[in-house]
């Protein structure tokens, strides 16, 4: 018991003598005020008016109800996680630069993806006559392939690593873990239509009859087909390219068709160098 005694007398003296941590505010530069457009698309991969819109359409989700404690305000968030995705930073050095911690970039980070999600839907297969007549007209113009209204193909996005027993599903033909995310895109690469849940080892042709892109292009009204890769079945609405072109209209179309088609993968090779 004294020696009980004599331990905790010694571990009270010292937390009495050891001082409270001070909580430490750090400075929260505003950025928006000080930066360029042409200095914000660098950092962040868009202007000031498109990151002013972002934080409009999420602020609602991920203001902090109140300012106590030093709460961390919707433009600060918006920017933490811009700049995660432009740049891949590590978490503690995309905290840094935005005067937050580590934890909260992180929880961050997840909140915003979350919110942007939820309330920005751009991403719309055209569903009018008259929209798809201007997708068809532009598609067109590319190579002379008549009634496409979208190039489709897959591209596999690398996550982090994991250890389970669904593990081999998830590393693609590449050897690395990924997710295989379909798209499909019109003549101005902007993307009309996104699969972005199925693990890096499912075939693109699985994934398309597992989505509801063929109920929607099979039922267009005035028809319509995407253009595809080999990696597609041959469709009433899903052009391929011929394995072996035998004359010069089937070389002809091959042409056409790998023209027509490259607009996807540029839309990937945009994307992919916008958002590391």
């Amino acid at each position: 018991m004294a020696v009980f005694i004599i331990f905790r007398d010694i571990l009270g003296e010292k937390e009495d003598k050891s001082p409270r941590r001070p909580r430490i505010f750090r400075d929260r530069s505003e950025v928006l005020d000080t930066l360029t457009d042409g200095e914000l698309i660098e950092r962040y991969r868009f202007p000031r008016h498109v990151i002013l819109y972002l934080i409009e359409e999420v602020k609602d989700l991920i203001q902090p109800k109140t300012w106590r404690s030093h709460s961390i305000p919707a433009h600060i968030q918006v920017l933490t996680c811009l700049r995660f995705l432009a740049k891949g930073d590590y978490l503690s050095e995309v905290a840094d630069l935005h005067g937050i911690s580590k934890a909260s970039a992180s929880v961050i980070i997840q909140r915003v993806v979350e919110a942007i999600c939820q309330t920005l839907k751009n991403i719309n297969f055209p569903t009018s006559t008259e929209e798809r007549r201007k997708v068809k007209a532009h598609f067109y113009k590319i190579a002379g392939f008549p009634g496409v209204v979208g190039a489709i193909d897959g591209t596999q996005i690398p996550i982090q690593g994991m250890s389970s027993d669904y593990e081999p599903l998830y590393i693609c033909r590449k050897g690395y873990h990924s997710i295989n995310v379909q798209a499909v895109v019109n003549p101005d690469l902007r993307f009309t239509n996104a699969v972005c849940k199925f693990p890096g080892a499912t075939h693109d042709a699985y994934i398309l009859q597992s989505s509801s892109l063929p109920n929607v292009v099979s039922s267009l009204e005035n028809g319509g087909w995407l253009v595809g890769d080999s990696g597609y079945p041959l469709k009433e609405w899903l052009m391929t390219a011929l394995t072996n072109p035998r004359t010069e209209q089937e070389e002809r179309y091959n042409r056409a068709h790998c023209k027509t088609r490259n607009v996807i993968e540029r839309a990937f090779g945009v994307l992919k160098a916008r958002f590391r």
